[in-house]
C-alpha cells in the first residue's frame, strides 16, 4: 500500500502526454491548479514502478518526477485498471543525446549518475526517457530498473569536466562500468577528436565547429557520378565543408540558415576541389546545384 499526498480531490484530465499499446499517460489539472502525469498501464506494472519510485524518494522531485500516489479502480468493462499519480515535469527530449550541447550533456549525465548512487540502476535508459524544463532534468519510466548491486562508487562530476576532451579510466572517481558507457555512448568526451560525417575522424580545431553543430549538418561526401573517391579525396572535401561551416557561424550566420543550405554549401565545395583537379564536376541528379550556381543573383556562387 502506498501513501497518497494530494487531498480527495477531482482530478480533470485534459490532454494526452503519450499513447503505446500498453501504456497512456494523461495529463492532469487538480483542484489547486496543479499538473499532474496519470499514468495507466498494467497494474502489476504499476506496482512495480511505485515500489521503484518509494524506495528513491530521497531523488524525488530532483532527479525523478515526484511520484503522489497510486490509483485503483475498474475499467468500463469491470477490468482492474490503475495509475501512477507523478508530477508533471517539462516534455519528453526531442532530440538525440549525440545532439546536445555538452553543458546539456553533463546535467543528464550527473542526474543519472545520481541516480545510480541512490541506487538505481535504469535499464531502459533513453531519450524517450529524459524530460527537460528550463535546463533542467527528470529521468522517468522505472518500470525496467533493478537496484544498483553493488552501490554504485561513480563520484566524477561531468559539470566540473565539461572542458575535459578525456578521462583517465584509471581515476577511481570513474568506477561504474554503465555510467562510463554511457558517456561514452553520448560522446562526452571527444577524446581530441570529431568525426565528419559520420565516417571521418579528424582532431580537433578552432576552424571546425563543435560537435554537436557538425552532426547537425552532417551531409553526403564524394557526389560526383564519375569520380571514384578515395578516403583522402572525403577527407580533404569533408574538412572543407565543416571549415566554411565554421566561419559562416563566426560571421553571424544561424544553424538553421545552415541547415538550409547545407547541400548547397556542400555542392559548391565539390565544385572548387574538382575545379581545383581541372576535373569535370556531375554531381548527382539530387545534388545538382548547377543553375543555382550560374544564376547572377547569387551572391554566394562562389567560396
Amino acid at each position: 500500500m502506498f501513501e497518497f499526498l494530494l487531498p480527495p480531490q477531482q482530478i480533470r484530465i485534459v490532454d494526452i502526454l503519450y499513447s503505446g499499446p500498453r501504456t497512456s499517460v494523461y495529463l492532469g489539472i487538480c483542484e489547486d491548479e496543479r499538473e499532474v502525469a496519470l499514468k495507466f498501464t498494467d497494474p502489476h506494472a504499476v506496482l512495480v514502478e511505485a515500489g521503484a519510485y518509494d524506495s528513491l524518494v530521497a531523488i524525488q522531485g530532483s532527479v525523478l518526477p515526484k511520484l503522489y500516489g497510486v490509483l485503483h479502480g475498474k475499467d468500463w468493462r469491470g477490468d482492474k485498471m490503475s495509475c501512477l499519480v507523478l508530477e508533471r515535469f517539462g516534455e519528453q527530449l526531442e532530440c538525440g543525446f549525440l545532439d546536445l550541447r555538452k553543458l546539456e550533456k553533463a546535467k543528464i549525465l550527473n542526474k543519472l549518475a545520481e541516480a545510480h548512487r541512490a541506487g538505481l540502476h535504469h535499464l531502459d535508459f533513453a531519450e524517450r526517457n529524459v524530460l527537460v524544463k528550463g535546463g533542467n532534468y527528470r529521468i522517468i519510466d522505472l518500470g525496467h530498473a533493478k537496484p544498483h548491486n553493488p552501490p554504485c562508487q561513480w563520484t566524477y562530476d561531468f559539470l566540473e569536466h565539461v572542458e575535459c576532451d578525456d578521462v583517465n579510466i584509471m581515476d577511481p572517481s570513474v568506477r561504474c562500468s554503465v555510467l562510463k558507457s554511457w558517456a561514452d555512448e553520448m560522446e562526452f568526451w571527444d577524446h581530441g577528436k570529431l568525426l565528419l560525417c559520420r565516417t571521418i575522424l579528424v582532431p580537433k580545431s578552432d576552424k571546425l565547429p563543435p560537435q554537436a553543430i557538425i552532426n547537425c549538418l552532417n551531409t553526403a561526401i564524394g557526389i560526383d557520378v564519375k569520380n571514384h573517391y578515395v578516403f583522402k579525396d572525403k577527407r580533404q572535401i569533408a574538412i572543407r565543408y565543416f571549415e566554411y561551416i565554421q566561419k559562416q557561424l563566426q560571421n553571424g550566420r544561424s544553424l538553421e540558415q545552415l541547415k538550409k543550405d547545407r547541400e548547397w554549401i556542400a555542392y559548391l565545395v565539390h565544385k572548387q576541389w574538382h575545379e581545383e583537379r581541372k576535373e569535370t564536376f556531375r554531381p548527382i541528379p539530387s545534388l545538382d546545384f548547377s543553375s543555382r550556381a550560374s544564376r547572377s543573383d547569387e551572391s554566394d556562387a562562389s567560396l
